[in-house]
């Protein structure tokens, strides 16, 4: 084999490699809801929730839980407490994880799981928060104080809506599966805007091409990563 046809492999081959396109993978993304339980005293509510967080660290550290935080107003639906992410695509399995939610045993909240599909590197994110942690664990003006930030999720349905272009203000873009055990029942658009006001929200839309005016757009609160996962598109 002469050198060229080797350069020419050589050059295919990292083409392939380094420049390939981001492969596109499947999680699990539940809502958390309201639920029905309403006669609950104020100290067992309060354990309840102290076992919320704990568990919720406990799922972060081993791998499981990716991406977590509540709702604020501006909301689509009254009921909307919080969400996760979780790092399977099996939504028997992420439903299990969510079991484990002392709030959820009480029925304090409830959970609908969906599949959602995309090619952003959520699996990235428990590196970015060791790195942070530790970061912050090194710096000796750090308060110690929680840290995160305001975001909105924006959701529309597929087939009434174009596709978004990526364009910065764009921190994760993917497909919601509708389901029929959940009030999502058709495919959805999904994308968590980098942004902190209902007017910024709007523009990332604007600029991706879309109508804001055809979206659900939620306000919530969650860590600073997910903003950092575009670059790992580049």
């Amino acid at each position: 084999m002469n050198i060229i046809r080797l350069l020419t492999l050589a050059v295919l081959w990292i083409s392939s490699n380094v420049f390939a396109s981001p492969q596109m993978q499947t999680f699990t993304f539940v809502y958390i809801l309201t639920g029905p339980a309403t006669d609950i005293d104020a100290q067992t509510q309060q354990e309840a929730f102290k076992g919320h967080f704990s568990n919720m660290s406990r799922m972060a550290e081993d791998g499981d839980l990716l991406i977590a935080g509540p709702y604020w107003q501006p909301q689509t639906w009254d009921d909307m407490r919080g969400m996760w992410i979780f790092a399977t695509d099996d939504i028997d399995e992420a439903l299990k994880h969510a079991g484990t939610d002392p709030t959820g045993q009480l029925g304090i909240f409830v959970f609908q799981a969906l599949q959602l599909k995309t090619d952003d590197q959520l699996m990235e994110l428990p590196r970015l928060e060791r790195e942070e942690k530790q970061r912050r664990a090194e710096d000796p003006n750090d308060d110690g104080e929680r840290r995160g930030r305001g975001y909105f999720w924006a959701t529309a349905p597929i087939d009434e809506t174009n596709e978004p272009n990526r364009v910065e203000g764009i921190a994760l873009l993917g497909t919601l599966i509708g389901h029929e055990d959940t009030r999502v029942k058709e495919d959805h658009w999904l994308i968590l805007l980098d942004a902190t006001t209902p007017e910024d929200a709007n523009q990332v839309l604007k600029d991706s091409g879309c109508d804001p005016e055809n979206w659900n757009i939620d306000q919530w609160y969650g860590s600073a990563m997910p903003a950092k996962l575009p670059t790992f598109r580049e």
